[in-house]
């Protein structure tokens, strides 16, 4: 009879924590980013405390600035790839009435003509740009719907954003004695936890920005249709190992280049060279600097452990898997290698 009394409790608590993880489940991501970003934001917070003296104030105004930046740079931005995104499938559909290679009278440039002009390819080309637009125009449409969720969710991202700032320290001592971990194990928890999330905030995912904007970039100067959204790939590319940005620009210099001959158009060969030397140097190759002065020595995460948990984590979390893969599986290891010397002592 006690030893069923002194498994209620545990019974109590085991359907309570179940609960609780349902209850808070539509909002795990945003809590994720909210955290995330308190993470990312602290420096700022730290300057800001300095001069009000008050956590909940400095916390507040972080918060405010924060989002008010992302929500303004984040509805610019949709906007403005929605509109070229429309703009690129129209492109694409007229290259398809005149042909790729306009102004090409050579025999290569016939034969991808009469190519174009087949019955079949036309139809299941039309039906691929169809389904993409509607694909688009629907995901528009659910974006609309989904509104009241969404703010919703920036509340969520708000306030755990501003208690993450303020109480950030009590909430990393709960979860310590949560934990049960000597404290200088959980010192390094936490110290690898903080290396971990710098070297996939700062080394990946912002390098992955940086080279994205200057892709964008080097499409407008050289005169490519729809730069921003060949930007949005080419950063969603840089996030991949060992593959790259050049999966965009090699193709898109590669096009200017051959129009260029085809027409016997200088400015379209220098276009497409310029496009490629720049692409080369100022794109692809700026990670190899970068990334170490972002990351450092010792917040460096296998390339393996990058790419395997980047595909993982998109598929089990959608878009924020690209963030929530890596942080989870570099996390895995560092909890194995603390019980493995666990073991050994």
């Amino acid at each position: 009879m006690v030893l069923y009394k002194n498994y209620i409790p545990l019974g109590i608590l085991a359907v309570l924590i179940v609960a609780s993880i349902f209850v808070i489940k539509p909002f795990g991501l945003a809590i994720f980013f909210g955290a995330l970003l308190a993470y990312m934001s602290s420096s700022l917070y730290k300057i800001i405390l300095k001069k009000f003296n008050h956590k909940t104030i400095s916390a507040l105004v972080v918060c405010v600035v924060v989002l008010l930046v992302l929500s303004t740079l984040g509805g610019l931005f949709v906007n403005t790839l929605v509109r070229e995104s429309f703009s690129l499938f129209a492109l694409g559909k007229q290259r398809l009435a005149t042909g790729l290679f306009v102004g090409c009278e050579n025999s290569f440039c016939e034969k991808l003509h009469e190519f174009s002009l087949d019955q079949d390819v036309r139809y299941h080309t039309q039906q691929t740009l169809k389904a993409v637009t509607n694909w688009i125009i629907d995901r528009g449409s659910n974006f609309l719907i989904s509104v009241p969720r969404i703010v919703l969710n920036l509340f969520v991202i708000f306030f755990t954003m501003f208690y993450f700032l303020r109480d950030g320290n009590k909430i990393i001592a709960k979860l310590n004695d949560f934990l049960s971990m000597n404290r200088k194990k959980y010192s390094f928890v936490i110290h690898r936890l903080k290396e971990i999330l710098h070297g996939v905030v700062y080394g990946y995912l912002i390098v992955a920005l940086i080279q994205g904007a200057l892709g964008a970039l080097g499409f407008f100067l050289f005169g490519v249709p729809s730069p921003l959204f060949w930007g949005v790939v080419m950063g969603l590319s840089a996030l991949i190992p060992f593959l790259g940005t050049w999966l965009v620009w090699l193709p898109a210099s590669l096009i200017l280049f051959l129009n260029g001959m085809f027409q016997d158009s200088t400015p379209l060969i220098l276009k497409g060279i310029g496009l490629f030397a720049y692409s080369l140097i100022f794109v692809s190759t700026i990670d190899n600097f970068l990334r170490p002065k972002m990351m450092g020595e010792k917040a460096k995460t296998h390339p393996a452990v990058i790419m395997l948990g980047i595909f993982g984590g998109i598929l089990v979390f959608g878009p924020a898997g690209v963030l929530i893969g890596p942080i989870i599986l570099a996390l895995t290891f560092v909890f194995l290698d603390v019980y493995v010397k666990k073991q050994a002592e």
